[in-house]
């Protein structure tokens, strides 16, 4: 009898057991059908330059604002997301906003240890620490994913710093607690960090067929980035790099190349047309002449 009872309870079990499944596999299936729905609405990429831009009279605000402009139009657009039909079936768009957040973050990095860190106190401003650890995004979590609310509190740490680089304009540079330092080893600093993530991309392994438009975009991505961020050190640092006799020979010229490499967009890739190949020439260009702007900045 006991064993009859026992019996019947596992048969319990089991019934139960395979229904909790059918029912995680319809989930599935209506999950990967709803990808395949919303992925058209993540897969339409940047047609022309990012707009908006201004610029403005204080010190690193150009170049500051000009990173803040890139993360807003990322949010205007429409965040990235790791739902599995935009990363899996069109993932055209996704993989231009990993691209330019990648450069995005290393832009921030360099504001918070080069241009924007006061030597005098040894410390970094602390609106720029936390700016660029909310810029982090792990791109491989295969679920729907959302970074809006990391990336709006790095535009609002932008905010709190240069809110703070206004009022401490006038102030001794001791005292200061937000900075921006022009000069030449700050600069080319800043641009030697945007050069190796460029390279970085660049490095990115192709293993097969399907990869080649990921890495075309991401290296898109990174110039779209570029192109913004290059404005505001245009503004910034003109007058440095003109007295480096390094402005028009050098950063004029690469301004185009990073132009012209974000303008270089297809329906779809093909290496068969060597869309990849010419884009990683563009990306190799840039590369070499930012070695060569950033050798001339060095030298004393």
């Amino acid at each position: 009898m006991d064993f009859k009872i026992e019996l019947k309870n596992w048969l319990i079990f089991f019934r139960q057991l395979l229904i909790l499944i059918a029912i995680l596999f319809v989930l599935a299936l209506s999950w990967i059908g709803l990808s395949v729905f919303v992925a058209p609405f993540y897969s339409v990429t940047k047609s022309g330059e990012i707009q908006g831009f201004q610029t403005y009279n204080l010190e690193g605000e150009t170049t500051t604002r000009a990173i803040q402009l890139g993360l807003k139009d990322l949010l205007n657009d429409g965040m990235i997301t790791n739902f599995i039909g935009v990363k899996y079936v069109i993932e055209n768009k996704l993989n231009e906003q990993i691209g330019q957040i990648d450069m995005y973050r290393v832009s921030l990095n360099a504001l918070e240890n080069n241009l924007g860190r006061n030597r005098g106190t040894g410390g970094a401003n602390e609106n720029l620490v936390q700016a660029r650890s909310n810029i982090y995004a792990d791109y491989n979590v295969p679920i729907f994913t959302s970074y809006t609310t990391l990336l709006t509190r790095t535009t609002k740490n932008l905010d709190n710093y240069l809110n703070r680089l206004s009022l401490d304009n006038n102030v001794a540079m001791e005292n200061k607690k937000a900075v921006f330092i022009v000069n030449s080893d700050n600069l080319a600093e800043t641009l030697d960090k945007l050069k190796q993530q460029l390279q970085t991309t660049l490095a990115m392994k192709v293993e097969n067929f399907t990869q080649v438009d990921d890495k075309f975009y991401q290296i898109r991505g990174n110039l779209l980035a570029m192109e913004l961020i290059f404005k505001g050190l245009d503004k910034d640092f003109k007058n440095k790099m003109i007295d480096k006799s390094c402005y028009y020979e050098n950063f004029l010229p690469i301004m185009e190349d990073i132009k012209k490499g974000a303008r270089d967009n297809h329906l779809i890739v093909l290496e068969s047309f060597g869309d990849l190949s010419k884009m990683e020439k563009q990306g190799n260009v840039i590369s070499q002449k930012l070695s060569e702007l950033i050798d001339k900045l060095r030298r004393g």
